[in-house]
């Protein structure tokens, strides 16, 4: 019989009502249990977790090893601008290109005039000695010294000292518009010129032939002198 004090309602069937939840089921219907809440949801697998304090990812936006927004990878470097080989004395020039050290005939007038800047002083050293010997002039003693020591002085000067003073010219290269340079590209020390210079007694032989067979043969026209200091005989510009 029907409890008369009880609404229609509530006197209709209903699910759930009075119904118990199955082991493990939550009494409220679709409801977390009280104090337990949703659990948080963790990330998939492998990706990072955000340290803490650390910005939320924007939608749509990865941990993974993906770059935060504004950041970005940074710009890859290209290679460094590679050498000019072209220039003297970086190695072979290209193909079809003029090669810078071909002045070995106009090497050869260079030698022709600062040999003279050496050996008119010297004459004029000797012409003196013998005015002031009245006539009978002798290489001897004081004057012998003189004879030997004003060549190699002179000589120094100006294959050495003078280059290395004047961008790797000899007064005579200057002339004739030739520069020394080292393999580099760049003017000799005092040091290399002097190595150059002491070998110009080789090189000077029989008036220069065997610099010259020397330099015809050789791939970068370099006499035995440029070959021991590292150095190249090329067109300046």
């Amino acid at each position: 019989m029907t409890n008369p004090q009880e609404s229609p309602e509530q006197s209709q069937p209903g699910p759930n009502r009075g119904q118990q939840p199955y082991p493990g089921q939550s009494p409220y219907a679709g409801q977390p249990y009280p104090g337990q809440g949703y659990p948080p949801q963790q990330p998939y697998p492998g990706q990072q977790q955000p340290y803490p304090g650390q910005q939320q990812p924007y939608p749509g936006q990865e941990y993974g090893g993906q770059p935060y927004p504004g950041q970005g990878y940074p710009t890859q470097q290209g290679y460094p601008t590679q050498q000019d080989y072209s220039q003297p004395g970086y190695g072979y020039p290209p193909q079809g290109a003029a090669d810078p050290t071909a002045v070995v005939g106009a090497r050869v007038g260079q030698y022709i005039l600062d040999a003279l800047l050496v050996i008119v002083p010297l004459l004029v050293l000797v012409f003196g000695l013998a005015v002031a010997a009245g006539g009978s002039f002798q290489l001897e003693g004081a004057a012998a010294l003189l004879f030997f020591l004003v060549p190699a002085v002179l000589g120094w000067l100006v294959h050495a000292w003078w280059p290395s003073t004047h961008g790797g010219q000899t007064p005579a290269m200057g002339w004739l518009k030739l520069r020394i340079v080292t393999a580099e590209g760049g003017p000799p020390s005092l040091g290399a010129l002097t190595v150059r210079w002491l070998l110009l007694v080789v090189d000077g032989s029989f008036f220069g032939l065997v610099g010259l067979v020397i330099m015809s043969a050789t791939a970068r026209h370099q006499r035995l002198g440029d070959i021991a200091a590292s150095t190249y005989v090329v067109r300046a510009g």
